[in-house]
């Protein structure tokens, strides 16, 4: 049994990796978040299962069902993912009442097995923060000793993998990932060891068996459309005309000096990807009263040789709508129009190599196949 256990733990660990490390993505120390005891992760695990196809057919969803599950997750993700940046209080506070809202939906459409097979999966999907969750403590009758234990594990852990983000000599992403998933295996065998076999028996029981988590894309949500009717080098941009294509999405200011670094990354990319799968769009939000001109906008961008679309966000409308609040921010849409990786701040700072990863990513996504819409047979 302890075996099975292990093999969990494992799947777990994949997956908790994933949301941790390939969706929001940190440009320096400052923006790192800490990771308190309890933290509603977003994108949350159950929204990005529920848009899986590989959980659609594990769960036993009919043509119709996946539909109206698809809507009601379209309900909640993106007012989700807007409250990314909040503090750790203030997130769980206007997240709870989403994540409910889905829930009980839910529980009005889906079987009996299919609540309890997906139950398992989300439990498997957040890895070792489920132990934090009172429901499983109270299923595996943890004593406060143990919960003191394993909370402190988990925050020795979290405390390392902030660490990590912050430690500036490792500059390749891909071994970052690599050492976050060995702290999280670590952690695991330490709380193999509190609990006791009556304990790792039920906990294998609870999980249901092993998914392997490495089918299931994590995605935010909808990439929220644009409202913006002034722009450089194009007429007005909808994102829903750019289906089939990966976009990549930055908001930035012409005086800002981690933006103009970043610009000639861009630049590059619109160069090497073909215009056939891939597109790139500029968001251009003043932080001063200097970067409100447009003309002077206008100029700045044929100094770096922008030649792509540009939306002139005086009003801040994109800014809101996709809850952003720093230059430079950059966003990865996939082909079906779902954001699936951003980052925050300078590419390549102090040596990282960030761009070369994001580089990767967007290959990944024009590889990717075009989803085609599920719909039910009348």
């Amino acid at each position: 049994m302890l075996q099975s256990l292990s093999r969990t733990l494992k799947f777990m660990s994949v997956y908790v990796v994933f949301l941790l490390f390939s969706i929001q993505i940190t440009a320096s120390p400052a923006q790192v978040p800490s990771y308190p005891e309890t933290i509603i992760s977003i994108p949350h695990p159950i929204t990005s299962l529920l848009r899986s196809k590989t959980v659609h057919r594990e769960l036993g969803l009919s043509a119709a069902e996946i539909n109206e599950v698809e809507s009601v997750v379209s309900q909640i993700d993106l007012p989700l993912w807007r409250l990314r940046d909040l503090p750790p209080q203030k997130r769980n506070e206007a997240a709870d009442p989403l994540i409910n809202q889905l829930t009980n939906k839910l529980a009005r459409m889906l079987s009996d097995r299919q609540l309890e097979r997906l139950n398992q999966l989300v439990w498997q999907a957040r890895g070792i923060d489920v132990f934090l969750e009172p429901q499983v403590g109270l299923r595996l009758n943890l004593s406060p000793v143990q919960t003191s234990r394993i909370q402190t594990l988990v925050k020795i852990l979290y405390s390392k993998i902030t660490s990590l983000q912050n430690n500036l000599n490792i500059n390749s992403e891909s071994q970052r990932a690599a050492n976050i998933q060995n702290l999280q295996a670590e952690t695991q065998r330490n709380i193999q060891v509190v609990l006791n076999s009556y304990q790792q028996n039920t906990l294998t029981m609870l999980m249901g068996r092993p998914f392997n988590f490495s089918r299931v894309q994590t995605v935010a949500c909808k990439a929220p459309e644009f409202e913006i009717d002034t722009w450089i080098n194009s007429s007005p941009v909808k994102l829903s005309e750019l289906k089939g294509k990966v976009t990549v999405l930055h908001f930035y200011a012409f005086g800002c000096g981690n933006c103009i670094r970043t610009l000639p990354y861009y630049n590059d990319w619109h160069k090497q990807f073909s215009k056939n799968s891939f597109s790139i769009i500029g968001i251009h939000r003043p932080e001063t009263k200097q970067e409100r001109n447009i003309d002077k906008v206008k100029d700045k961008a044929t100094r770096a040789r922008m030649e792509y679309p540009i939306a002139i966000d005086n009003d801040s409308l994109a800014w809101n709508s996709w809850a952003n609040n720093i230059w430079p921010s950059i966003y990865i849409i996939d082909k079906n129009g779902f954001i699936r990786y951003w980052w925050y701040g300078e590419l390549n700072w102090k040596g990282a190599e960030s761009e070369k990863f994001l580089a990767e990513r967007i290959r990944e996504l024009i590889d990717e196949p075009l989803v085609v819409q599920v719909t039910a047979l009348n």
